[in-house]
């Protein structure tokens, strides 16, 4: 038995881990780059001693296109024709190298975290076409896993839908929510009685625990310590770990930014060390400008929550917004106190609110004091 497994976000590459170490059959990865995280998380994989990947490979994603001037953020015809022809040629290739993976491992499954891809798609087709069974397993991708898309756009979806019929033919699939493409047998989900997948026809697995907690699995969170630059000193000072958003986020919404900031500050003045987990994709070390707000200690964006989770001391507590580390940490360590900060009115941070509650993530309605007191910080601070 063999399976194929791909990821497209450092979690799910994760959970494949996992998963192939689980099954104790022959394995390979493909990461595909929509994160820029992908050289080094391959480098980290390769190097990890438990590494249950026979070969990992790396394709071109999102990211790849945007290293070669076709991110969608370009205007104008030229740009238009340029992005057509990158996207092209980078999906001719992703496509082949896909069919020569298939044909060297022939895998009774294929893996993924989201089904909705090209990529994902066309490995999910060549393992059913040849199997004739629905080999494809889902990977619970957090949020988007129980919440759907931040935004849903009809119109776009039915032109994407249309032109990519087009172009790949009938194997291609629309399908609104990820898990639900006709290929997925199985979906492995952190809180299965929370899908909102409801086919009869599909098994809804709870995520095993034992994928992730075990001795190998904490190796490679030691391992990525180390490789990112943590500072395991400085993590041992802090009370309280702030997971935060995507900085495109602070500065579209200031009152936000200043939330944070004001957050942070009054914490601080009761003499607890704030640790800031800003979002992988941050280039600059501190975006938000949060560092100056008080005791705060930037940890390593690239560092991904899941790997910094288990290194973290048994008292600091979590606190974040509209984030699928809240929601993995508390399925992953439920001992943890973990919060929601309860500070945005409206978006995906709103929408996750009611998710969060519901497996005892609990909003403070950014009240620094529920945080004060769930930090441990002396009774005559906390009690005001």
């Amino acid at each position: 038995m063999s399976g194929l497994y791909l990821a497209s976000t450092p979690l799910i590459a994760i959970e494949a881990a996992g998963a192939a170490l689980a099954a104790g059959e022959t394995a390979e990865l493909v990461l595909i780059e929509d994160f820029d995280l992908a050289p080094r998380f391959e480098a980290l994989l390769r190097r990890w001693r438990d590494n249950p990947f026979r070969d990992i490979h790396r394709l071109p994603g999102r990211y790849t296109e945007h290293q070669r001037g076709a991110g969608d953020r370009q205007r104008g015809v030229a740009a238009l024709l340029h992005r057509v022809r990158v996207k092209r040629e980078l999906r001719r290739q992703t496509l082949a190298k896909l069919a020569a993976i298939d044909a060297a491992l022939r895998p009774a499954t294929v893996w993924v975290g989201n089904d909705r891809k090209v990529e994902t798609q066309y490995a999910l087709h060549l393992c059913a076409q040849r199997s004739g069974s629905r080999c494809g397993r889902y990977l619970d991708d957090g949020l988007y896993t129980y919440l759907g898309d931040v935004r849903q756009r009809p119109l776009v979806r039915r032109i994407d839908w249309a032109v990519k019929r087009l172009t790949y033919g009938r194997w291609w699939q629309r399908a609104d929510q990820a898990g639900t493409t006709r290929w997925i047998g199985e979906s492995f989900l952190a809180f299965p009685d929370e899908a909102r997948d409801a086919d009869p026809g599909r098994r809804r697995t709870p995520l095993p625990t034992a994928w992730f907690a075990n001795r190998a699995l904490l190796r490679l969170c030691l391992r990525a310590g180390r490789e990112f630059g943590l500072d395991r000193r400085a993590l041992a000072g802090c009370g309280l770990v702030l997971v935060l958003p995507h900085s495109n986020q602070l500065r579209a919404n200031p009152a936000l930014a200043a939330a944070l900031r004001e957050l942070i500050a009054t914490l601080s003045a009761g003499d607890l060390r704030i640790g800031l987990k800003y979002h992988p994709r941050e280039v600059e070390p501190d975006p938000g400008d949060l560092l100056r707000a008080g005791d705060a200690v930037a940890l390593p964006a690239l560092l991904p929550m899941e790997l910094l989770l288990p290194l973290l001391p048994p008292s600091t507590v979590l606190a974040g917004e509209g984030s699928t580390a809240l929601l993995a940490a508390r399925w992953l360590d439920p001992w943890r106190p973990v919060f929601d900060l309860g500070i945005s009115r409206d978006g995906y941070a709103a929408r996750a609110r009611a998710l969060f509650a519901r497996h005892g993530i609990r909003s403070v309605e950014g009240d620094p004091r529920a945080l004060a007191g769930a930090a441990a910080l002396p009774p005559a601070w906390a009690d005001g």
